[in-house]
């Protein structure tokens, strides 16, 4: 290490003498060597900033520049917490990367001890726009001497390149923090302000946000004349407040057939109460949350069928997020295992696809594309008052490209907008239902005729009105093409063109 210019170790001493450690002194004289913050008695002593035998720095203090973070005692506190807490949540990711907030006092305190120090030593102008600048960061210098050991302490690797996907966050806080931040919020300027904000807004002032905006806009002079004569607490440290461990989201994806006419797609409550007993993803997300150890989820589909609407087929696309797993290692072979659990555990619902780890782009393709994105429907429909001389199909089998505008259905008017939508139905197949095929479907009325209709549409068709009309607010119906009245006996989901997963 090079031996310090006499600038830096008046600097350095004077730095001391405000009972700062070691290392915050280093970080005022604008070290960026790691080995001064490792070893700082040796760095000092080789340096010349303090002579050889000088042991006054070995003196327990709480440094009033860190209040502790860069201090043996708050550190050992940190991993020992951290070592517990990742212990007992078992994330299995194997690297890391750390998040630390400490009090927006420390920022205070930085700058009145730079401030203060060149008004002591007489620095000029420029001497203490030096100062500012040399100030290392004292947030860096913590995760270069704490993460390594916080690595050895959990057996994970510390990885902020790419950044790792596990975030271990460290909550620091002082018990005289709201103290010395009201220091600079009861100044004249200060109140005037304040006193226009409402009530309930009161606590905001001293976020990290409102100081440092505060403090931009004071000079150093008038920040330094608050804090003149403020008698600054000596022997308090910062707490460890608390440990999060959380692991980003993992998105798995794939396909699944829904067979029952009597399931919803998510669980559904009315007024508290669940009306069913289960739900689509309630089957496809508990045995994958429950293997993954995931916080919580949200379940993600292209698009949605009613409850007596099947998904048949190719299946629709769907995702799931998993928010905070601890198990993180999906292999294809836990994949499969999934599936196999899956399918075996509920007839009404089955995954008819590999299911797969997504990434958040994978995911826009489920929500995008619905002015393109195409789909497959084949209804049971139900003529009254018709018979199969005087109603000819092939007038439905010979029409492309109908244009219809769709009001907002009557039964989902109390959820969504009241706004009319254009679609576009591309093409359409029907053919009569023969008697054989309704005994099948245990259907025993004799007056009605029935034909079958496979239907490819623009997403986000209204079907089921397209067929009966919704009172007129679907133009134009089927009861307007075919010219008699038509209803809906039961519909299913036969296609959902995407690329997926």
């Amino acid at each position: 290490m090079n031996v310090c210019t006499e600038y830096e170790k008046r600097i350095f001493n004077f730095m001391q003498r405000q009972n700062c450690c070691l290392r915050c002194c280093f970080r005022f004289v604008g070290c960026r060597t790691t080995e001064c913050y490792l070893n700082p008695i040796k760095s000092a002593k080789a340096a010349g900033y303090i002579e050889a035998n000088d042991t006054s720095f070995r003196k327990k203090i709480c440094c009033m520049a860190c209040l502790g973070i860069l201090q043996k005692d708050v550190q050992e506190e940190i991993i020992k917490k951290i070592r517990v807490k990742v212990g007992t949540e078992d994330y299995d990711c194997r690297t890391f990367v750390c998040a630390l907030t400490i009090p927006v006092c420390v920022n205070l305190r930085e700058r009145f001890l730079y401030i203060h120090c060149a008004t002591q030593l007489n620095l000029s102008e420029d001497a203490l726009l030096d100062l500012k600048v040399r100030l290392q960061n004292v947030k860096d210098i913590w995760k270069w001497m704490v993460t390594p050991k916080i690595g050895q302490a959990i057996k994970k690797q510390m990885d902020s390149a790419t950044p790792s996907p596990f975030l271990i966050e460290i909550i620091l806080t002082y018990k005289f923090n709201k103290k010395e931040c009201e220091v600079l919020l009861s100044s004249k300027e200060t109140n005037n302000t304040e006193s226009k904000r409402k009530k309930k807004c009161y606590d905001n002032r001293f976020s990290r946000k409102s100081m440092e905006a505060l403090m931009a806009k004071l000079t150093d002079n008038e920040f330094f004349g608050y804090f003149k004569y403020v008698s600054f607490e000596k022997f308090v440290t910062v707490d460890v407040e608390n440990i999060i461990c959380s692991h980003s989201s993992i998105f798995i994806g794939g396909r699944y057939n829904k067979l029952s006419r009597e399931l919803s797609q998510t669980p559904w409550f009315i007024n508290g109460e669940k009306k069913m007993q289960t739900s689509v993803q309630d089957i496809l997300c508990t045995p994958i949350t429950k293997v993954t150890k995931a916080q919580s989820i949200k379940f993600l589909s292209s698009g949605r069928e009613d409850v007596d609407v099947r998904n048949i087929y190719n299946g629709r696309p769907f995702a799931i997020e998993l928010i905070n797993p601890q198990m993180t290692k999906i292999t294809e072979e836990l994949l499969s295992d999934l599936v196999e659990k899956i399918n075996q555990s509920s007839w009404q619902v089955q995954i008819t696809s590999s299911l797969k780890v997504l990434s958040r782009h994978d995911l826009k393709r489920l929500k995008e594309g619905e002015n393109v994105k195409t789909k497959f429907y084949r209804a049971l429909c139900i003529c009254r008052n018709a018979s199969r001389d005087t109603l000819s199909l092939e007038k439905l089998n010979n029409l492309k490209r109908v244009k219809i505008i769709q009001k907002t259905p009557v039964r989902v008017l109390h959820r969504r907008p009241l706004s009319p939508r254009e679609r576009l139905i591309y093409e359409m197949k029907a053919r009569w239902v023969e008697l054989q095929e309704l005994k099948k479907l245990d259907i025993t009325d004799n007056t009605s005729i029935f034909f079958v209709l496979d239907i490819k549409t623009q997403a986000g068709t209204y079907v089921k009105e397209f067929v009966h009309g919704d009172f007129g607010r679907t133009k134009p119906s089927l009861c307007d093409i075919l010219n008699v009245e038509t209803d809906i006996v039961a519909l299913d989901v036969t296609g959902i063109n995407l690329n997926w997963p």
